[in-house]
């Protein structure tokens, strides 16, 4: 029989409840024999994903998931995984309004029973595609509802916390840091950085040494394993453990925009703890000043930005704006 021919036959709540003994069916078994490859397998998932029985459908995108694992493409399994987790969602939250028992909820209406069972497994495959492919993370956080769901349903869905962290990372945003002493400025991109501002600094700080060279501003070296752990760059088991014991610290004066007697100048220091939308946006871009530190900030980066997922990289880019660029970027903030 075709994976397709299987998907689409009726699940009863038996095998939902068994969850991955589906797996061992033969007929999966000989899927996973027949299949060239990982990309082939994604392919030739999607159509049952889209159309067959909600429980199977649902493991069918998670079959997705491993195949990403494998090594196939994430924008591919994401263009079947989401659209899954979408319908999954509207039909859990649909279950929340049954008071019966499951047995007598999946007489009257298979489905969302069906839904319940598949959607942690879908979730695991959405978390895989999603912390490998930003366009999908932006696809996603567009979606009003989806977010909605997501809130309203991550008390019974656990894997939900994560789906949500991910959709609040900082994927496509800049900052322009502003050196007024130097009057140096640096347009900053940031992907898949977490949405507090010592992660931001963590990794900014590191790419401030390495373009503009060690001692700028009197800043210390950044610590390589901070950095690394910052990054979720290739991160060994050993690697992770002993990051428990990690502590960072700020390099530089992170600090609000100033102006005195029309020159700017750094105003007081911007909390590592706040938000990317707290930062002052002038001129449509966010924008801190950059100084020698004054403060000595420290934190725990496995308390500030854990690490969501093994495959999810965190980075920011830095271009350095050209003198006149930089000087008319100056002639606006003072």
């Amino acid at each position: 029989m075709s994976i397709a021919g299987f998907v689409s036959q009726a699940s009863d709540l038996r095998e939902c409840r068994a969850g991955t003994e589906l797996f061992a069916r033969p007929e999966i078994q000989e899927f996973f024999q027949r299949v060239t490859g990982p990309d082939a397998a994604i392919a030739d998932l999607a159509g049952p994903a889209e159309s067959g029985d909600v429980f199977r459908a649902g493991m069918a995108a998670f079959l997705c998931g491993v195949m990403v694992e494998r090594g196939g493409s994430a924008p591919a399994a994401a263009e079947v995984v989401l659209p899954v987790m979408r319908r999954e969602l509207l039909r859990a939250r649909e279950l929340t309004a049954e008071k019966a028992a499951e047995d007598e909820v999946f007489e009257r209406s298979p489905d969302l029973v069906r839904a319940h069972h598949t959607l942690p497994f879908v979730l695991l495959a959405a978390m895989t595609t999603l912390s490998r492919d930003e366009e999908a993370r932006k696809r996603l956080r567009a979606d009003s509802d989806v977010v909605a769901l997501v809130a309203e349903l991550e008390g019974r869905y656990e894997t939900l916390y994560y789906v949500r962290e991910v959709l609040a990372l900082l994927d496509g945003q800049e900052i322009l840091l502003a050196d007024p002493r130097n009057r140096r400025a640096f347009l900053l991109g940031l992907t898949g950085v977490r949405n507090v501002m010592y992660h931001f600094f963590a990794l900014a700080q590191d790419a401030l040494l390495r373009h503009a060279g060690p001692g700028y501003l009197a800043a210390e070296p950044t610590d390589p394993a901070a950095v690394r752990y910052a990054a979720n760059d290739g991160l060994t088991e050993d690697e992770r453990r002993a990051a428990q014991n990690l502590v960072d610290h700020q390099r530089f004066g992170f600090q609000y925009p100033g102006a005195k007697d029309g020159v700017p100048v750094p105003a007081m220091f911007f909390p590592g703890s706040a938000a990317f939308s707290d930062v002052p946006v002038i001129n449509g871009v966010p924008t801190l000043f950059l100084e020698e530190r004054s403060v000595n900030a420290q934190w725990s980066p496995t308390n500030m930005y854990p690490v969501l997922h093994e495959a999810l990289k965190a980075q920011v880019t830095l271009r350095e704006l050209p003198s006149a660029e930089a000087e008319a970027r100056f002639a606006v903030l003072g």
